[in-house]
């Protein structure tokens, strides 16, 4: 039954996702912060330093627009090894509203993109079938071995998207992004470290792959019930010394260790162990089992069907008022023309289910 219930959960999270134009009603999981105010400003010296370019597109597998094309066209610099990998940096991209500011499909190579600001990309409306394909202000598609650096990716749909594995995105700048997250990463070993992911419409950090690293990043006041870091199906994953409220879906065997935020949930994970974090609000595992809460600074609290949890250490549980069923942490409010419409298909199904036990 549970494979089944974990195929229905991860609809309901994509139809969250799509219809959370408006505020979400503060909820069981919303651990939003009012303390934090973004300043979005860029800084002149850097302005000063780089030039404006028009929007890049880069296509190994294509002999017209591959890496090599690039660097004769005076678009980047280096041979794209590990010793000299190619560089893009110190630009200044409009993406017009249109496409993706800078693009990199099917790369294996070596690269580096540093020092840029990108915005304005094309905002793609909530939609299930390309929510994994925003564009972005920084959009690597099928690619490897890639770093992104100190870049301002800010005001996109996505501010960086990545697909791939053994890339590195650290001390970059994505806020305000719309429709969309920060940072969108899919793919398996890759590594988010010292970003900054603010103020989006959605969350601010989105993993979807395993063995990861999610580390110093400073994800606060996204939209879609406050996430800072999601991780969704993914596994064996480390995420530490974040600032961020973090939620885990249908993930499991991650580390989750000395994060600060307003709150840490899992709902649907297993085999996690989750140590050391101080949450202001509380921890909270629903339909979780087998995971280690153990040495935070927070409450906790277990909702519905939960098995072999270890808890040790924390401040204690929740006081009993605050044991609200999943019902009603994931409600999503949509406004259009005046009317509002309240998502609660995952009432109805887990009301079915208890019928066909």
């Amino acid at each position: 039954m549970k494979s089944n219930r974990k195929a229905k959960i991860i609809i309901l999270i994509f139809l969250g996702i799509l219809f959370s134009f408006s505020p979400i009603i503060p909820t069981y999981f919303n651990f939003k912060s009012s303390e934090f105010s973004d300043d979005n400003s860029l800084d002149n010296e850097d302005l000063k330093s780089s030039k404006v370019s028009g929007k890049i597109h880069i296509d190994d597998t294509n002999p017209s627009m591959n890496w090599s094309v690039a660097r004769d066209m005076g678009i980047c610099t280096g041979n794209g090894t590990y010793s000299d990998p190619y560089v893009i940096e110190d630009l200044i991209i409009n993406g017009g509203g249109s496409g993706d500011c800078i693009l990199i499909e099917n790369s294996d190579v070596y690269f580096r993109i540093e020092n840029c600001t990108v915005y304005n990309s094309a905002i793609y409306p909530f939609d299930p079938s390309h929510y994994w394909n925003h564009f972005a202000g920084i959009r690597l598609l099928n690619v490897n071995n890639s770093l992104l650096f100190d870049n301002d990716c800010s005001s996109n749909n996505d501010g960086i998207h990545v697909h791939g594995f053994n890339n590195s995105i650290s001390g970059n700048t994505a806020n305000n992004n719309i429709n969309g997250s920060g940072i969108f990463v899919a793919g398996f070993k890759n590594n988010v470290e010292g970003n900054n992911a603010n103020n989006n419409d959605l969350t601010g950090i989105f993993l979807g792959g395993s063995n990861s690293m999610v580390s110093g990043n400073v994800a606060m006041n996204n939209s879609w019930a406050s996430i800072g870091i999601m991780l969704l199906s993914s596994n064996y994953n480390n995420v530490s010394g974040n600032t961020a409220a973090i939620q885990l879906f249908l993930s499991d065997y991650n580390n989750i260790s000395e994060n600060t935020g307003a709150g840490i949930a899992l709902l649907d994970s297993d085999y996690n162990i989750i140590s050391g974090n101080t949450a202001s609000y509380r921890i909270i595992l629903q339909d979780s089992d087998y995971n280690i809460v153990s040495g935070n600074d927070a409450c906790w609290a277990e909702i519905g069907d939960c098995d072999g949890n270890v808890f040790s250490d924390n401040n204690g549980p929740c006081p009993k008022e605050d044991d609200f069923p999943i019902e009603l942490i994931i409600i999503i409010s949509i406004s259009s023309g005046g009317a509002v419409m309240v998502v609660t298909t995952l009432l109805l199904i887990r009301r079915k289910r208890k019928r066909i036990e």
